[in-house]
């Protein structure tokens, strides 16, 4: 069993080789055999040839699957977050203006904000500001890391 889950770990550029290759040997005529000196091999292990060639292409299959619904997921919800920011801009209020216009005066479109603002959580909920950087220095009676304006 566990062999079995190992093969089902493989790379997708190893699945695919072991498909092509069981492949050509189970529906390849006996001609194209015979000139690979595989006619033993395919009468001994033809069954097992089989079964790699039926788990590789399913696998193979699923992988495919998953890629195609993952972009098509992307795109539909890039498509939503552009409409969510579109909405959010058409209707933001003063101080989120004030702030915006603050970031474009800055020269490198950065500034040291409150972690636990509302107004700069909801920013960065809309992905109008990122956080710059993964990790912070932070004064624990007031944490302020810097933000960056989004393009």
């Amino acid at each position: 069993m566990k062999e079995f889950l190992d093969f089902l770990k493989l790379p997708i550029y190893i699945l695919g080789a072991l498909a092509i290759a069981s492949g050509i040997l189970l529906f390849a005529p006996d001609s194209v055999i015979q000139m690979l000196y595989m006619t033993e091999f395919k009468a001994k292990y033809g069954f097992a040839l089989g079964i790699v060639f039926i788990t590789s292409v399913s696998i193979l299959a699923v992988l495919l699957i998953k890629l195609v619904y993952g972009s098509i997921s992307e795109k539909h919800n890039l498509k939503k977050l552009k409409e969510a920011q579109t909405k959010f801009l058409k209707k933001v209020d003063g101080e989120k203006v004030d702030l915006i216009n603050a970031f474009i005066q800055q020269p490198t479109h950065t500034m040291m904000l409150p972690m636990h603002d509302g107004l700069v959580i909801e920013l960065q909920h809309y992905n109008v500001i990122s956080p710059a950087g993964q990790t912070h220095m932070v004064s624990m009676p007031n944490p302020q890391i810097t933000f960056f304006l989004q393009p």
